[in-house]
């Protein structure tokens, strides 16, 4: 009976969900963005770490308000590109319905998991706990 059946109509429900754009789009970002702070970030550790620095130094410079707040939004933009782009992947790759919803689930956990003890790592350092 497929034989019947027209090109186009054997494709109908196999095309982009219309969704592809944005997802591209804030991939795109996050990735840009890292690029940014990870640059900063690494400029100012290799500055840091020019002339030795002991550990009281170091918790020193993470404590500082834009150090601290930079290596926050570095950490949550990272768990946010990690989670994104590793969404794409298992959406594309992995066919059983049921496989899919429980690696998405589970890169959700991972995702919030790690980007919640980074920040709460970063916060303890700042404030001084």
């Amino acid at each position: 009976m497929t034989q019947f059946r027209s090109p186009r109509a054997l494709a109908r429900g196999y095309g982009a969900s219309g969704a592809g754009t944005g997802a591209f789009f804030w991939e795109r970002l996050t990735a840009a963005a890292l690029i940014g702070l990870g640059a900063v970030l690494l400029v100012q550790l290799v500055c840091l770490s020019a002339g030795g620095v002991s550990l009281d130094e170091a918790r020193a410079w993470l404590a500082a308000p834009t150090t601290g707040g930079l290596m926050l939004v570095f950490f949550l933009i990272a768990m946010i590109n990690a989670y994104l782009c590793s969404r794409v992947l298992i959406e594309d790759y992995i066919h059983v319905p049921a496989q899919s919803l429980l690696a998405l689930i589970g890169l959700l956990v991972v995702a919030v998991g790690l980007g919640s003890v980074a920040t709460v790592s970063v916060l303890r350092v700042m404030f001084g706990q």
